[in-house]
């Protein structure tokens, strides 16, 4: 069989014809209305998440015949269209795989907006009790929420059990011998030998961890084995910097951070800014690109405090990547692709916050190695974690739910050691080991930090240069997986030791 040139073949019999240009019209229509769905449910603005009613509208996307079609297509393209085919493969094999558990997704979204906890008499909205529960300074009434949270999401738990189920006798169906098998091959990551880069990281950097952690968890009484998640969520707050983070401030230094890279943010009419605060709204801050790059939502709810800026800064990376990419690449290089990509950049301005040039610039505190020496202690943290949450991920998804409670407690309570409820075993989880991907864009982000520095200066943030390189990058979305990105940038490929050079030269 020649190459393929028009993309209109046909299937089984002869009788049923798809045309690969209407599925990547309706992929890119159907990301547009899920995200737009997610951002209504997530901001708080629509009690109920109905996606079952899109893909419903969609659902010619998610028979298997698509899914088969798109692969063998896959075999006879040249290089250019293997790439979007590629990206486009993986979506329709996650699309398949989405449609058939859409009413379990649909039910523990729904249910988790709708609960309440009630704690010494208080009634309060769930998603907003985590916020209270990492603010309250007291740790019994702290202990009391984490425990009604606890108590709460058996209904959850139920609810995911059977969804992870489905999605596990899906992927066998689809021909893979795993879950894992699947995303693993179709994402393009060796889950294996990043997990064996990360054991590394954790390997050199157990001692410090442990020691630093130790000193955090002292200020409250406890040795670090006697803590539980509440306590490091409450440490992680870091109040003590809040002086300096406050609750209408971080909007302002985005602003300002992005008009030092030569990025006004007020003339990008295509990012919407949600930082209403509203009962239901998820405590989490998140990106929806409704329509790349048209119309981009960054939502935070404001609360004050460095993660606050963390976690707008972070998202903001996303928005500024999603508004920046042109219209005119193909839908697959816009909506789909690696996502570790997005992640970097997310990572690239959310670790601005740990540049004692940029603290001093737009932060000005007294004396900033306290808060230095917490924001890469946070960082170390989160690697570790999602090392383990990694880890615990291949086992979940290559041998099955039968036990993995006990198994989710022992490798998070190995690599972090503080006490970790067997309960959250599927509520500390996302679809496709994403874990992967924030672990890749870690590494990437190091590595393109350094080449900023190099380029740019170390104060690469007040270069409007700097903004001209990154939206270069930004131009042709997740046009390139990160490896390759890193590749084009120079690199040999990833490289964990920058990483790991600047957390010991920050913490040590």
């Amino acid at each position: 069989m020649g190459k393929v040139k028009n993309f209109k073949h046909l299937l089984g019999d002869g009788h049923s014809m798809i045309d690969i240009e209407k599925v990547r019209k309706d992929v890119e229509m159907c990301e547009r209305e899920l995200n737009e769905e997610y951002y209504l449910n997530l901001s708080g603005l629509k009690e109920e998440l109905n996606t079952a009613s899109i893909m419903e509208k969609y659902s010619s996307l998610f028979e298997r015949e698509v899914v088969d079609h798109v692969a063998a297509l896959r075999e006879v393209s040249d290089p250019e269209d293997e790439r979007r085919l590629r990206y486009l493969h993986y979506v329709v094999t996650h699309y398949y795989i989405l449609e058939r558990v859409k009413d379990l997704t649909d039910s523990k979204e729904t249910e988790e907006t709708r609960m309440k906890i009630t704690v010494e008499g208080e009634e309060m909205p769930y998603r907003l009790s985590g916020v209270t529960m990492l603010n309250e300074d007291n740790r019994p009434k702290r202990q009391a929420i984490h425990n009604a949270r606890l108590d709460a999401i058996d209904p959850l738990n139920q609810i995911m059990e059977e969804r992870m189920k489905k999605m596990h006798a899906l992927a066998k169906e689809l021909g893979y011998a795993n879950y894992a098998k699947l995303y693993g091959t179709l994402k393009g990551i060796n889950f294996t030998s990043l997990l064996s880069e990360i054991k590394e990281l954790k390997r050199r950097t157990d001692r410090l961890y442990k020691d630093k952690m130790s000193e955090v968890t002292e200020r409250i009484g406890l040795k670090l084995e006697e803590a539980e998640k509440h306590d490091i969520a409450y440490l992680l707050r870091a109040k003590q910097f809040d002086p300096h983070f406050t609750k209408g401030g971080s909007l302002p230094a985005l602003q300002n951070t992005l008009k030092g890279l030569g990025i006004d943010m007020n003339a990008q009419k295509n990012i919407i800014v949600d930082v209403e605060e509203r009962e239901k709204k998820t405590p989490r801050a998140f990106c929806a690109p409704i329509e790349i790059p048209d119309k981009v939502m960054l939502v935070t709810m404001p609360q004050g405090g460095y993660s606050d800026y963390s976690s707008l800064f972070h998202e903001a990376g996303h928005a500024e990547h999603f508004a920046n990419t042109s219209a005119g690449e193909p839908m697959e290089f816009k909506y789909l692709g690696d996502n570790s990509v997005t992640e970097s950049f997310a990572f690239i301005f959310d670790y601005l916050l740990t540049d004692r040039n940029w603290v001093d610039e737009y932060i000005k505190m007294p004396d900033t190695d306290a808060y230095i020496e917490h924001a890469y202690l946070e960082k170390l943290f989160f690697l570790r974690r999602y090392g383990a949450k990694l880890e615990y991920e291949m086992r979940l998804h290559t041998e099955g739910l039968p036990g993995m409670d006990s198994v989710y407690k022992t490798i998070l309570e190995d690599s972090l050691v503080f006490d970790h409820p067997e309960k959250h075993y599927l509520l500390d989880h996302d679809d496709g080991l994403y874990c992967s991907q924030y672990l890749r864009a870690w590494i990437f982000e190091a590595q393109l930090r350094d080449l900023l520095k190099e380029k740019f200066g170390e104060k690469w943030f007040l270069n409007s240069d700097s903004g001209g390189f990154l939206t270069d990058l930004w131009t042709v979305g997740q046009k390139f997986d990160v490896v390759e990105l890193a590749q084009n940038e120079g690199f040999q490929g990833l490289d964990v030791e920058p990483l790991l050079e600047e957390i010991m030269t920050n913490l040590e």
